[in-house]
């Protein structure tokens, strides 16, 4: 009688669940590496146009910005009727206070026409030289996705050599999480910058009255904040790659990832302080330069 015999195997759920997720990680960081490099190429380098990146087309021209800028400026002009209406009450109500009189407003409110009118080529300029730094401190393009810090723990043969260990696959993975927020960070930018420009209008009319002129300067701190953070990261960019001490496949190539993008991560942070920092200064030394004039006043 003909006997079957089947061929035997041993089945280990562990190494199974190992190969598994060892499998959907790989998967993972390939598949998000290209989506990434795409998108720190847009907006990494330099401040340009995102919906033609390629072209480098300046980025007031991005579609909605100059309208929407337009609109506000119509806005901000008939605010003016307003801004002369309570400059007129203030006068009335307080006679001694002289920041509301007509020689004083009007010369500002002149200025504020005129930088309302032409803030989105100012901005532009601005923006123009924040590229110009970027790609002095990019060494005109020498420093290519290919060189950043987290590049190397990401490549295929990094992932190849880690696909038996997913203690490492996991570092990856944090890995592109983290590249993921430096991407989000730069997109937040782009947004804000687009919303900055829009409103310039209405924070050259703030800045026509004392009352309001609080928020004409924290527009001005928020857009020099936003626009020159990118050559800020670029420098600490620039530096990591500069080093490269810890470069290469390992546990120590992904912390040296990290700590590159935990830097860069920081510097919107640490630019706002400073930028307090300076206003604090700034006010301080008003009031010493007004009890200076009091005290020689006083002496004479």
């Amino acid at each position: 009688m003909a006997t079957v015999s089947f061929p035997g195997f041993d089945l280990h759920p562990l190494s199974l669940l190992d190969h598994l997720i060892s499998g959907a990680l790989s998967s993972f960081v390939e598949s998000s590496r290209a989506s990434l490099n795409g998108a720190l190429q847009t907006y990494l380098f330099g401040t340009y146009n995102a919906t033609a990146p390629s072209r480098r087309l300046p980025f007031i021209g991005t579609p909605g910005v100059a309208g929407l800028n337009h609109v506000l400026l119509g806005a901000a002009g008939a605010l003016l009727v307003a801004v002369f209406l309570y400059s007129s009450l203030r006068t009335v109500a307080a006679a001694g206070d002289a920041r509301h009189h007509l020689q004083v407003v009007l010369p500002r409110v002149l200025v504020a026409l005129a930088l309302g009118l032409t803030s989105l080529p100012l901005i532009q300029q601005a923006i123009n030289l924040n590229n110009a730094l970027c790609s002095v401190v990019a060494g005109g393009g020498n420093v290519s996705l290919a060189q950043l810090p987290w590049e190397s723990p990401l490549s295929g043969p990094a992932l190849q050599s880690a696909s038996t260990n997913v203690f490492l696959l996991l570092f990856a993975a944090a890995l592109v999480i983290a590249v993921v927020i430096l991407v989000l960070a730069y997109v937040i930018r782009y947004t804000l910058l687009a919303v900055l420009c829009a409103a310039a209008p209405l924070a050259a009319i703030a800045w026509v009255l004392p009352e309001t002129r609080g928020f004409s300067r924290q527009w001005m701190r928020l857009l020099v904040i936003t626009i020159f953070m990118q050559f800020v990261q670029l420098l600490v960019l620039r530096s990591a790659v500069a080093l490269a001490f810890a470069r290469g496949h390992g546990v120590i190539g992904t912390l040296y990832g990290f700590a590159a993008l935990y830097l860069m991560l920081r510097v919107p942070g640490a630019l706002n302080v400073a930028s307090h920092y300076g206003a604090s200064a700034e006010s301080a030394g008003r009031r010493w330069a007004r009890a200076a004039r009091r005290l020689a006043a006083t002496e004479l």
